[in-house]
């Protein structure tokens, strides 16, 4: 049994006619008869009762009707992973990263990714930057994205610079450092700053606060809302922040360090270099950052 023939029983069925299933398959009238026909030889059962130009299905051709729709649908499951096979499309990819980048644009991102590579199967984590790395060595996951810590190639794992990313260092409106006309270090530590927390060696610890008094969160979206909540000040990616920004829900302190830049990289495993998927996600992501330069 092949699955053209499959293919031309459904299509005769829903037609109604050997006529109009020969225009919806493209092919001649006596083409679809042969191959409808040898499906009956093969079968040993008439699949269809003739009635002039009309054609209705018999007992046993209504009862393997659902048979062969899964038949078809199978079939067309085998072909569309081999094709994506063939196109070195990975089948399974797990990606950590953390939330540099606002979750609508990694929605729509993930969305299209699905449309142009629907065999692949994604599982996404998120976590604090300085955590990503050990993630791909560990073989946790296969490839890692986001403001992590500078590295080298090393080992089996590539580091690839995406874009860089400006970082501001920003309060509410009605903080009193948004209403310093200048702002000095020693106003910074006198206030409390809210920074990036990760696990190092099973412990949880604050990424380089600038001051004793400190507020840590595992991700930026949740540093971005204390920081408009008024907790504090915080040092958080133009992407994530942009739109609080226009909204003057948040306002750039004037410190002469408060613009300055962070290189938002993926970092792949041995398995993932190369891979469709991953290479149209980092140009994706690359594309995006440009617009945000």
């Amino acid at each position: 049994m092949k699955t053209s023939q499959i293919k031309t029983f459904l299509s005769v069925v829903r037609n109604g006619s050997v006529a109009a299933a020969a225009r919806e398959l493209n092919r001649s009238r006596t083409t679809v008869s042969t191959v409808l026909a040898s499906l009956e030889d093969e079968l040993g059962v008439e699949l269809f009762e003739r009635s002039g130009n009309q054609l209705h299905l018999t007992s046993i051709g209504q009862s393997i009707l659902t048979d062969c729709r899964r038949f078809d649908q199978v079939a067309g499951q085998i072909q569309a992973r081999c094709q994506h096979h063939l196109s070195g499309a990975e089948s399974v990819l797990r990606i950590a990263r953390d939330d540099a980048i606002p979750e609508d644009v990694w929605r729509d991102i993930l969305r299209r990714l699905k449309q142009r590579f629907p065999q692949t199967s994604l599982s996404i984590y998120l976590a604090p930057p300085r955590e990503l790395p050990s993630l791909v060595r560990n073989q946790s996951v296969d490839v890692a994205y986001g403001l992590m810590p500078e590295l080298m190639n090393e080992g089996y794992q590539w580091f690839r610079e995406l874009a860089d990313v400006r970082m501001l260092t920003v309060a509410a409106p009605e903080h009193p450092l948004s209403q310093l006309k200048r702002v000095t270090q020693d106003d910074l530590i006198s206030h409390t700053e809210i920074t990036i927390a990760y696990m190092q060696d099973s412990v949880l610890v604050a990424d380089s606060p600038e001051t004793a008094n400190y507020l840590a969160f595992t991700q930026y979206e949740l540093i971005r809302d204390a920081v408009m909540d008024g907790a504090g000040w915080a040092d958080l990616p133009l992407p994530l922040i942009a739109e609080a920004l226009r909204k003057e829900q948040l306002k750039t302190i004037h410190h002469r360090s408060a613009r300055w830049w962070k290189v938002f990289s993926a970092l792949e495993s041995e398995q993932a270099q190369g891979g469709a998927v991953v290479g149209w996600l980092a140009d994706e992501l690359e594309a995006y950052l440009e617009t945000m330069a």
